[in-house]
Order: C-alpha cells, then sequence, then structure tokens
C-alpha cells in the first residue's frame, strides 16, 4: 500500500472519528469522494478542449503542427498537481474502504449500509447471502446505488466503487510480484483457463 496515498485518507478519518458515528463517516466519505469525482471529470472535460482545437487543425498540417503539438501538450499538463492530489486521495479513501479500517460494516449492520448505500431490495436479498464485508457490496457486487442505473463500463459504478477501483489499479502497479494473485491457479478466476503460448512477433 501507498503511505501517502493513505495519509490522506487517515487524516480525514481520524479528524471525523473524534465527532461522528460510523454512519455519518460513511455519509461524510461519500460525499468527499463524489465531490473528488466531480473535480476530477471537470479536469478533464477542460483537458478534451484542447484536445478538440488541436483536431481543428488538422487539415492545416503540416503547417500548424507546432501549434497542434503545443495544444496537445497543453492537455497532458493542464491542472496536473491538483488532478495528482484528486488522484491520491481517491486511492487513499479506495484503501481505507476495502479495509474497512474502521469496522463501519460490523458496526452499521448489513441492512444499515445497504439504507447507506442506496441498495434495493431485490439486491439486498442477492447480497445478503455472501456479502460479508464493505468491499464485497461496494466492489465485489457493485451495488452502490442499485436503486439508479449506472453505467457498467470498465471501471465506472458508484463514488465508492471507482475510489476502491483506482486503489486495486494502484495496487496491482506498485505492489511485489510476490504479492500479486496467480490468475490461473488453484481456485483463481482463470483456472479452467487452457493457456495459450503466443510468439512476439504474432503481437507485433
Amino acid at each position: 500500500m501507498n503511505n501517502i496515498n493513505l495519509k490522506v485518507a487517515e487524516k480525514i478519518g481520524s479528524i471525523a472519528r473524534k465527532s461522528l458515528s460510523q454512519r455519518d463517516m460513511v455519509i461524510l466519505m461519500r460525499r468527499v469522494i463524489r465531490n473528488s469525482l466531480r473535480q476530477q471529470a471537470q479536469i478533464r472535460a477542460e483537458r478534451s478542449i484542447f484536445r478538440r482545437e488541436a483536431a481543428k487543425l488538422k487539415p492545416y498540417l503540416p503547417f500548424a503542427q507546432r501549434q497542434m503539438d503545443m495544444l496537445l501538450e497543453k492537455s497532458k499538463r493542464h491542472r496536473e498537481e491538483d488532478l495528482k492530489v484528486i488522484k491520491q486521495g481517491l486511492v487513499g479513501f479506495g484503501y481505507n474502504l476495502i479495509r474497512d479500517a474502521e469496522g463501519a460494516y460490523e458496526a452499521i449492520g448489513f441492512s444499515g449500509m445497504c439504507d447507506l448505500l442506496n441498495i434495493n431490495q431485490v439486491h439486498r436479498e442477492e447480497a445478503s447471502q455472501d456479502a460479508k464485508s464493505l468491499a464485497d457490496l461496494i466492489y465485489v457486487a457493485r451495488l452502490e446505488d442499485s436503486v439508479s442505473p449506472k453505467s457498467e463500463a470498465w471501471g465506472e459504478g458508484g463514488p465508492l466503487f471507482e475510489a476502491c477501483f483506482l486503489a486495486m489499479i494502484e495496487w496491482i502497479k506498485t505492489a511485489p510480484e510476490s504479492d500479486l494473485p496467480d490468475l490461473f491457479g488453484a481456485g483463481s478466476p482463470f483456472a479452467e483457463a487452457q493457456v495459450v503460448q503466443v510468439n512476439r512477433e504474432t503481437l507485433q
């Protein structure tokens, strides 16, 4: 785990812990994560403006190449530090949620957590047999806000799911190889899959 990312979530948690109940802390965390995702989306939308402006210059190549390159570079660097801080916060919250460091699931209970996460009755009945933790509800089953339609796209879901998703991606990128699970081992998701060796030349 990345200690820098964890500190962001743990600092907010330590402040909130002094005066808020577990229920209030989950509500606060959802609000902070939702606002962070909204800011992240806004920055990405601003960056896309520069890319659209660059695309308009394609008919004028090669004379407009320099200006086009400047716009594309600007789209990559626009509010770079803001985006980095937002991502750090989201990853920190994601780690915190997956670990359930505050013991929110046990303190609030299955029904109470379903109320906080806006999980509809049908999905509650399905999840009641398998959900044993907060991560089971928000990350494995992706049931947050199940009362409303949501995107099924890769990495998209409720606010808490997206924070957990970013945390898992960060962990996969930074964890030692020995800590990563064997996806094709016994009991793994791809245990029955047939592994086919492919020559490097085939991929080119």
